[in-house]
């Protein structure tokens, strides 16, 4: 007998989970004041990485405490990559900081990424040169129109259906979840099964964006423009293609 949860299940939980366990924002000015207050690292850029690092992994712990609440865990698994080609939508902020992430790692494994994204924007170039031209502000049909062209995330390794900066993938990626059954993700581009916990990402962009207010006006180079950067949002694909373009 399977015993997962059904689709009804889902709108229940959901509806329990919006009236009663909507985390306290203030959780994410507790982070960004103790990383202010007790910095690991000493510039200015290396702090707003940290925070940006800190708070994700907090979206990531405010999930688990709601779905401990609720009693549900979800039914995604390692290798499963059905939600690894809807289309990620971010600011250009995060997608600097991402690549800020990635300058940082040891040199094979942050030149073995770069190698990857130069691949695929190459083997990709004329999906991407259409997906990323569809209005996610007016066509409603946006998502589904992105899915179907099967266009994967940038960072998705498709030889092992991992991701390449799992600790700092953007929140669309971490607020996503099934808790039915995998199928669904496999039958269907769109389920109505999953849930989104998208709610967290308010929290986390306005105390992302008080750190960086702190730093305004170092004199460190910080690679940033305020504010356009924080309320530029675009498909991923296309902000890391710009970036990497003016780095090189």
């Amino acid at each position: 007998m399977d015993n997962r949860l059904t689709y009804e299940d889902m709108l229940k939980i959901c509806e329990t989970i919006n009236i009663h366990y909507i985390p306290d924002e203030q959780l994410f000015y507790d982070t960004i004041d103790h990383i202010l207050e007790n910095p690991e690292n000493e510039s200015a850029s290396e702090i707003i990485l940290e925070t940006f690092t800190a708070l994700l992994k907090l979206i990531d712990s405010q999930i688990k405490e709601i779905e401990t609440k609720v009693n549900i865990q979800p039914s995604c698994f390692k290798g499963c990559a059905y939600c690894c080609y809807f289309p990620i939508i971010t600011t250009r902020l995060e997608a600097k900081l991402i690549l800020q992430y990635i300058q940082s790692l040891p040199e094979e494994q942050k030149q073995d990424i770069f190698e990857h994204l130069l691949n695929y924007f190459e083997s990709n170039k004329e999906q991407l040169e259409k997906v990323c031209t569809i209005d996610f502000h007016e066509d409603p049909q946006f998502k589904f129109k992105y899915i179907s062209e099967q266009v994967s995330c940038p960072f998705l390794d498709r030889s092992s259906n991992t991701c390449k900066v799992y600790e700092v993938r953007p929140t669309p990626c971490r607020t996503y979840l099934n808790y039915c059954h995998p199928n669904v993700c496999a039958q269907s581009l769109m389920p109505r099964e999953t849930f989104s916990y998208e709610f967290l990402h308010e929290f986390y962009m306005t105390a992302l964006n008080e750190v960086l207010q702190e730093f305004l006006y170092e004199d460190e180079d910080l690679g940033i423009t305020f504010p356009d950067d924080v309320f530029h949002i675009d498909y991923l694909p296309k902000l890391l293609k710009e970036e990497l373009c003016n780095k090189s």
